[in-house]
């Protein structure tokens, strides 16, 4: 059905609706088609089969894990192997894409410059991909991925009019792609045909970009473009503006305030630069059912052990009668609920069972904790939990996000919100929090992260108002209720005052998170979205999905003689409603659940209905956003007497079948085998009948998890009315297996992630030459209980996974390589996606090693309080060992990289070989001093050094031996400003020289050489810190003086920019005196690695032998986001120039340098400026033309750089354009009105001949 206008989307409503008139619903999403085992495929020989699928599969995995070079090889592979199968040629392109560093120059691979893509080194290889590509259209002409991903190509290499026909070719095959949409726009020319349209004739951009968001209301880089366009004059819809620019703000997956927005990008990143620029894979080879295939193997049911407290028994039928009544009919429709999760955290999986357990106080829940091996002990009064309020349904999720799962009990009348303390007890926050449900007959509830914000919201399914209880279920029942939605508004426990950046509560915690303890609780009512209320009707059930492909979560409910009904979610927090039509839908339903049952990659739905038959269907949903068309078709099961349900794959084939969890009276355990087409139920294997004459007890409620120790595979366990539960451990079948439990964390830099604690919302592939299992991670099982276990999937015959693959709910892609059958994996969440810096690379003669960041003191805008910006430091000088760089067929190869959303601004290098005679050590007078006590950039020579007799922190702990030497332990026992990034706790290092100074005079040169690192605090730190009082307080140097008290000898001493590095300061005088004790203090997170001081030679200076050799060759290209690593385990993180993990860019305007040869541009300070955009690389060569080295020198080198650098922190100033240019004289940036760099003709030359690539920001 489409999707009426009264009830469009909130975004689309910005669209005007003749755009959205034009737009059918087709074709946006087609599932994968049915599997074809051991087909033939065109281009591919039989003999050559395997070898290419396993070549293609590790190409897939390299591609989503952003190893380029390594996929770039194993497709090289498969061009050899078929070199006429025309995918092979695309994905080898598409790798060549991703993989954008470039030769430096044709005969780089013969000066030992090996090439990333594994092949011939000479052509660049955006050539090599865009002659792969023709080769494809040559024999394809409407092959959109070559015509796709040949217009990025051009489009990256400033050849954007070609590239516009090429986007031209896409929209025209196929209309509904926002993201050629949107590249066709942006690419559009003038009527001229010389300059972009949006430049000069804005309007043209309207009609595609409006086209492209009616499709993808999320496309963030499409809203801002259309955004930009609506304020020009020429168009004039700065309301328009205003709502885009909002919507833009909130969507950004990049903003600067967490939670990252969850819009779409179109980012030159595989995986996020569209459809057509990702791999084109072989048809499914996937091994349908066969109809012999073994059973699954359970051993006899047998009555599990319960530790019971004395007076206690098993509730039965008998026991729900008056007021319970109800409760009692509500058994007999959905059966009893029973959720199983963990919740001692002793690693075995407890249940809860409602309404299970008379006691002396009456009917109540039951918490069974598993003490392995079927047995359990009912520990509902040692956890504190209710003794005579018995429960309908029963949600489990760590909705606080501290590891422990908490409970959300669904009652008749006030329900009940308990968390779990991790002290063995649950209490009872209900009051506090406001999250009774209502005055209503709830059935069930839901944990889910419906605003994609990385906690847990709860969805709560309300039958019908309290007081018509009595008549619920029956037939006589009338009336209903609103379903109620609460929002998870925790925030993590603060640790320090300020704004929270990277702070994240335990269970999620990323990398640099520090986190100490869960979220606060805090819940609201949502109700500023009206359709997660529903409408005032006998509710009965509820799925999550993401019903429409729009990698969100859509709820779909169920309610007695009404439609389907699906909540679309919008994103934002917002919903939209509209009927889902079902065949065969009955008129009542007890469940739903979730599960992939054609496994073409989209969600299905399976209900089952009041009278106990089980109804599915597969979803064949078309389209987005104003085109979507979301159909159901019936698939055939034959499941009868069935009340509720979950999903396992329980005879391991890799297609997901159902387990019955509750059934009628009379009916024996059963489990419906999935045949590829259709679903036929079964008795399941050695299961005893459930009403024997020996054993008549019904089966009320059930699950499916592990209980015994032997096996990860899951058992069978159900409760039974009046009667202890039976448990049944499953055998296995011989098939292989892999166990899933997934973890979601939080981060927000480098790595962006933001997902819940359990993955609710996550979606699954294993996928290899004959495997492709699709899995939902959202709602498995049909009863009134919501469980939070593992998930086990079926490989069939396969010994190892080739990928697994996870698109996260964040967005994240994460692909895993060749995961061995038949074990447990827990898969936390990781992002390879990272960024820093401007990166310096030097090539050591067997790889480019990481020298650490460049010109880190050369910000621009850089805010240091609210209307204060520091102004840069254009020059740096950074020191290269002779192990660092080495001489390849008479050159030094050097790289910098912009692996941020950053923009740099290079004027000049050079790069000085510094020759020392023997016992002579230099370095260059090198620090950043923000207040002014700058560096004169010249060699310091030395040949005896002092170090301290003692070191201590400010504390009094000893680190002389931290201290002594510059191998990566630092002083770091210090208070961090978690909530602030870069800042601390007032800390520092005393070093105390005692008396081995005292035969210096005030003439006698000394230099204080201080090593190690600085975490940047970031211009937004800085403005909240400010506003909430705290100053960011530098290094300052003081001296001891003889009374104890302290005198400062050098308020601005500097500090290392960035990375590890050494700084020098020059005490000449200061130092005199018997004793020498110095301090140094800041509440910068400034890590101290290496401290002494070096009695300066003049002699030795005079010795040195110094050769300045200018750029020989320079060339522009792009390279992406360099990862990083830690080569010891400590902080900081370097770089490995092999491995590149993209990034989405910052939206800067205007442009950047053309790629290419840059190398005029590098050789004087004259404002001749190369700019480095995001993701960037500079490759640049001198010529090694310096005499041999005398016998018994040392060599070391001193690369000279001047330039600047921008970021894209909102609160820098000017972050979002790459203008205005920056030159040596200018005045305190940002300028003043009026004040514009000079130009003349040279400089308008440059501009005209590099400074032509459109920055963008796609």
């Amino acid at each position: 059905m489409r999707l009426p206008r009264r009830d469009c989307p909130p975004l689309l409503a910005l669209v005007p609706l003749a755009i959205l008139l034009m737009l059918p619903g087709c074709g946006w999403f087609k599932g994968k088609g049915p599997a074809v085992p051991g087909a033939d495929i065109p281009g591919i020989l039989p003999s050559q089969m395997e070898p290419v699928l396993e070549a293609h599969y590790a190409g897939l995995g390299h591609m989503e894990r952003y190893e380029y070079a390594d996929a770039a090889a194993r497709f090289r592979e498969i061009r050899e192997l078929a070199p006429d199968w025309q995918p092979a040629k695309i994905n080898l392109a598409i790798a060549l894409l991703n993989q954008t560093g470039e030769a430096i120059a044709d005969d780089e691979s013969q000066s030992g410059g090996a090439t990333e893509a594994g092949g011939d080194g000479g052509p660049d290889r955006f050539e090599q991909a865009i002659a792969l590509l023709d080769e494809v259209l040559a024999e394809e002409p409407d092959n959109l991925h070559a015509h796709y991903s040949k217009a990025i190509i051009l489009e990256q290499v400033g050849r954007w009019k070609e590239a516009h026909d090429e986007f031209a070719a896409v929209v025209e095959g196929d209309p509904y792609d926002a993201h050629a949409l949107y590249w066709y726009a942006v690419t559009m020319p003038d009527s001229s045909g010389t300059e972009r349209a949006a430049l000069f004739e804005p309007e043209k951009l309207v009609e595609p970009l409006e086209r492209a968001l009616a499709i993808n209301p999320y496309l963030v880089p499409a809203l801002y473009n259309l955004s930009r366009v609506y304020v020009r004059p020429e168009v004039g819809r700065r309301e328009d503006y205003d709502r885009l620019t909002d919507l833009k703000n909130r969507l950004d997956p990049q903003r600067s305030e967490p939670p990252p927005g969850m819009g779409d990008t179109a980012a030159k990143v595989y995986g996020e630069m569209g459809r057509y620029a990702e791999l084109v894979g072989p048809p499914s080879r996937r091994v349908p059912p066969v109809a012999d295939a073994p059973p699954p193997r359970f051993s006899e049911m047998r009555v599990a052990e319960v530790e019971f407290p004395e007076g206690h028994r098993w509730a039965s039928k008998g026991d729900f009668t008056g007021p319970l009544a109800v409760v009692g009919r509500a058994r007999d429709r959905f059966g009893a609920g029973v959720a199983a999760f963990d919740a001692d955290r002793d690693g075995k999986i407890d249940l809860y069972a409602t309404a299970a357990v008379v006691g002396p106080d009456g009917v109540r829940d039951a918490l069974l904790l598993n003490l392995g091996d079927g047995r359990f002990v009912d520990a509902s009064a040692e956890f504190g939990l209710p003794t005579d309020l018995p429960s309908i349904g029963v949600a489990a999720g760590d909705f606080d996000a501290d590891f422990f799962p908490d409970l959300y009990l669904a009652r008749v009348g006030p329900n009940l919100l308990l968390r779990n303390t991790g002290e063995g007890r649950f209490e009872d926050l209900t009051e506090a929090t406001d999250t009774d449900g209502g005055d209503a007959l709830t059935v069930t509830a839901r944990w889910l992260d419906l605003d994609l914000d990385g906690d847990l919201d709860l969805f709560v399914v309300n039958h019908c108002d309290v007081s018509r209880s009595e008549q619920a279920f029956t037939d006589d029942s009338e009336g209903g209720a609103f379903t109620v939605a609460y929002r998870n508004d925790g925030t993590p426990v603060p640790v320090d005052a300020g704004t929270s950046l990277s702070a994240a509560p335990l269970a999620v915690e990323g990398p640099k998170a520090n986190a100490v303890a869960g979220l606060e609780t805090a819940f609201s009512d949502w109700s500023d979205a009206i359709a997660l209320h529903d409408a005032e009707v006998p509710h009965s059930a509820v799925a999550a999905l993401d019903i429409d492909s729009d990698r969100d979560l859509d709820l779909v409910l169920a309610a007695d003689g009404q439609p389907l009904r699906v909540a679309l979610n919008d994103r934002l927090g917002q919903f939209h409603a509209v009927d889902l039509p079902a065949d065969n839908l009955a008129a009542r339903l007890g469940g739903l659940l979730v599960v992939d049952l054609d496994q073409d990659g989209r969600p299905d739905l399976v209900g089952l209905g009041a009278n106990g038959g089980a109804i599915a269907w597969r979803n064949s949903s078309e389209g987005r956003g104003e085109a979507l068309d979301l159909k159901l078709e019936p698939w055939p099961i034959d499941a009868k007497g069935w009340r509720s349900a979950t999903v396992a794959d329980l005879d391991l084939d890799g297609h997901p079948d159902l387990l019955s969890t509750s059934l009628a009276d009379g009916e024996i355990p059963a489990w419906a085998r999935n045949e590829g087409d259709r679903s036929s139920a079964r008795p399941l294997p050695t299961a005893p009948a459930a009403s024997s004459e020996d054993d008549p007890s019904p089966i009320l409620g059930g699950a499916l998890v592990d209980l015994f120790d032997e096996s990860p595979l899951p058992d069978a366990v159900y409760v039974r009315d009046g009667a202890p539960p039976i448990v049944a451990e499953n055998l296995g079948n011989g098939r292989r297996w892999l166990g899933l439990d997934l973890a979601g964390r939080w981060n927000i830099y480098p790595e962006l992630m933001r997902t819940n604690p359990h993955g609710l919302g996550t979606k699954v592939s294993l996928e290899g030459a004959d495997l492709s299992v699709q899995y939902h991670h959202t709602s498995t099982e049909s009863g009134t209980a919501q469980s939070i276990t593992p998930v086990v999937l079926g490989l069939g015959s396969s010994e190892l996974v080739p990928l697994v693959r996870l698109r996260w709910p964040d967005g994240v892609m994460q692909t895993e390589l060749n995961q061995a059958a038949d074990v447990m994996v827990t898969l936390a969440e990781k992002n390879r996606k990272t960024g820093s810096c401007p990166v310096l690379f030097t090539w050591n003669g067997e790889r480019f090693a990481c020298i650490g960041d460049i010109l880190g003191g050369g910000g621009m805008g850089y805010l240091v309080a609210p209307g204060v910006y520091s102004q840069p430091d254009r020059d740096e000088m950074v020191h290269v060992r002779a192990d660092q760089l080495a001489e390849q067929g008479g050159v030094y190869r050097l790289s910098i990289t912009e692996p941020m959303d950053e923009v740099s601004y290079l004027d000049h290098l050079v790069l000085d070989v510094v020759d020392r005679p023997p016992g002579v050590d230099a370095h260059p007078d090198e620090r950043f001093s923000p207040g002014g006590n700058r560096p004169t950039g010249e060699l310091i020579a030395w040949r005896e050094t002092i170090a301290p007799q003692a070191a201590t922190d400010l504390e009094g702990d000893d680190v002389l031996e931290t201290l002594s030497a510059n191998d990566r332990d630092t002083v770091d026992d210090f208070k961090r400003h978690v909530r602030w990034i870069g800042y601390a706790d007032e800390h520092g290092i005393v070093l105390d020289f005692a008396d081995r100074l005292s035969r210096f005079g005030p003439d006698d040169s000394l230099v204080l050489c201080l090593a190690g690192w600085v975490e940047y605090p970031y211009s937004q730190t800085n403005y909240a810190a400010s506003t909430a009082g705290v100053e960011l307080m530098p290094p300052v140097l003081e001296r001891l003086r003889d009374d104890g008290s302290w005198e400062v000898i050098e308020a601005d001493p500097g500090y290392p920019a960035g990375l590890p590095r050494m700084t020098t300061l020059d005490l000449t005088g200061k130092l005199t005196g018997d004793r020498c004790v110095l301090r140094v203090r800041t509440n910068m997170e400034c890590y101290w690695d290496h401290a002494f001081l070096a009695v300066r030679d003049p002699e030795a200076e005079r010795a040195l032998r110094v050769t300045s050799l200018p750029v020989s060759r320079a060339k522009l290209g792009a390279k992406g986001y360099i990862r990083e690593v830690s080569p010891d385990g400590r902080l900081p993180l370097l770089y490995d120039y092999e491995y590149v993990d993209p990034a989405p860019l910052a939206p800067f305007a205007g442009r950047l340098t053309r790629f290419g040869d840059v190398t005029e541009l590098l050789t004087a300070d004259d404002d001749r400026l190369c700019l480095v955009g995001p993701g960037d690389e500079l490759r640049f060569e001198f010529d090694a033309t310096a005499p041999g080295l005398p016998e018994a020198w040392t060599r070391s080198f001193v690369l000279r750089s001047i330039g600047y650098c921008k970021d894209a922190d909102p609160f820098t100033a000017g972050s979002d354009a790459v203008g205005p240019l920056p030159w040596k004289d200018m005045p305190e940036y940002p300028f003043g009105p009026g004040v514009e760099r000079p130009r003349d003709p040279e400089s308008q030359r440059d501009l005209d001949t590099y400074q032509t690539r459109i920055a963008g920001g796609d």
